[in-house]
C-alpha cells in the first residue's frame, strides 16, 4: 500500500496576515519537552495556534512566519524534515 499525503503549495509570496495551518515534521519523540519550552517562550507565535502531533507540531502561523519558526527551531538543534500546509481544497 502507498502512502498519500495531500498538501497545499505554499505561496512564498503570499504576505498576508491570513494564518494557515503549517506542519512541521520533527523527530519530535526525543524533544518533547524542549520543543514545548521553545515555542513558549517564543514570540513568534500563540499558543492556542500550537498542536502537537506524534510525529511533529501543526502550527497557524503566516507564510512569512515560516522562516523565522525555522531559524528558532534549528538555533535549538531542532531537526526539521519537512515542512507542509495542511491540504484545504480552496473552492
Amino acid at each position: 500500500m502507498n502512502d498519500v499525503l495531500l498538501i497545499n503549495k505554499i505561496d512564498t509570496k503570499n504576505n498576508t496576515e491570513e494564518k494557515k495551518k503549517i506542519f512541521f515534521l520533527l523527530d519530535k519523540e526525543s524533544i518533547l519537552s524542549k520543543l514545548r519550552d521553545v515555542l513558549k517562550k517564543s514570540d513568534i507565535i500563540d499558543i492556542e495556534d500550537i498542536i502537537y502531533k506524534y510525529n511533529g507540531v501543526e502550527l497557524k502561523i503566516t507564510t512569512k512566519e515560516i522562516p523565522k519558526i525555522v531559524k528558532l527551531l534549528t538555533e535549538e538543534d531542532i531537526l526539521i524534515y519537512s515542512i507542509y500546509e495542511i491540504y484545504n481544497p480552496r473552492l
